[in-house]
């Protein structure tokens, strides 16, 4: 008896000391929360909200909050550094903490548009997967454009909004979206990073990874001060200004057709200087396109 009864407590100090928790975060609970969550019969669960009453406001219907003075406040320090971790300190004139923690008070003043984040939930349980598996150097297997990998994880990055693997397959550093990743596995081989791919995935800009191709590129008068107000390419350098304020720049790119796709949305107020390489192969690109858009559309006319 005696034993049962130490169980049956400390289930209920386990139950109790979760419900807090989620509680703590900000969850919002109510009987069908608690029955669903440990499997407990509605008499336990009214029991269990008996208990925590002292901590808790009613907001109506059964369902209940931690009490408003029970709310943890956020400490400025917490948010300045996960301003920083999030890459969006800089939006801001003030990045101290204080100062962000008033402009979110004040949010009805301002409104920030940029680049949307898909939404991520779907991933959770793999992004958890892939942090332990970087955590612990442990080799990971799983799918990926139809074919099969065996990756070593090294990092997990955010390009514009969407999550992606920097690990290395076959023996080169790669960028594995993780909305296309299948049949995830850990493995239990492990792995040692290498100070070659460690240089090679600091150095890198966003997710293109390899030897880097540096470009000049003249831009005109009119496009100079978007260019200037700040960096539109990556590794982006000033190297002379002209007297008519048109600018030569260099950048660094891993992928020329990522460059071509900027230099057409651009075009024709930056274009490449040199190499003369890189140039005519841009030329060659633009062409092709121009000719398969042309047939495309003589297909769809004759059709």
């Amino acid at each position: 008896m005696k034993k049962s009864s130490g169980n049956k407590n400390r289930l209920l100090i386990e139950r109790v000391c979760e419900t807090f928790s989620a509680l703590y975060q900000g969850s919002i609970i109510d009987k069908d929360w608690l029955c669903s969550r440990f499997d407990i019969a509605e008499r336990t669960a009214y029991r269990d909200l008996a208990r925590l009453s002292p901590l808790l406001d009613d907001i109506g219907n059964g369902r209940f909050k931690l009490s408003s003075h029970l709310i943890p406040s956020l400490h400025s320090g917490h948010l300045k550094e996960f301003a920083h971790f999030a890459g969006v300190s800089q939006i801001f004139p003030h990045t101290d903490g204080k100062s962000l923690l008033n402009r979110m008070k004040k949010s009805d003043n301002i409104e920030i548009v940029g680049v949307k984040s898909r939404d991520n939930h779907s991933l959770s349980a793999l992004f958890d997967n892939l942090d332990n598996a970087i955590t612990a150097r442990r080799i990971v297997t799983f799918r990926y454009r139809e074919k099969p990998r065996c990756v070593q994880p090294y990092k997990l990055i955010n390009h514009y909004g969407l999550w992606y693997l920097a690990g290395v397959d076959d023996g080169r550093l790669k960028a594995f979206e993780l909305a296309s990743i299948g049949g995830f596995s850990l493995s239990e081989t492990s792995f040692t990073p290498t100070d070659n791919i460690m240089a090679e995935l600091n150095s890198a800009s966003g997710i293109r990874f390899g030897q880097g191709i540096e470009a000049t590129l003249w831009v005109s008068a009119h496009a100079a001060q978007f260019v200037t107000r700040r960096p539109l390419f990556p590794e982006q350098r000033i190297v002379e200004k002209h007297p008519d304020n048109s600018l030569n720049i260099t950048c660094v790119v891993n992928d020329k057709h990522t460059l071509f796709r900027w230099l057409r949305y651009w075009m024709p107020d930056i274009h490449i200087a040199a190499p003369t390489a890189l140039k005519d192969d841009f030329v060659e690109d633009f062409h092709s396109r121009i000719a398969s858009a042309d047939m495309t559309n003589v297909s769809e006319i004759s059709s």
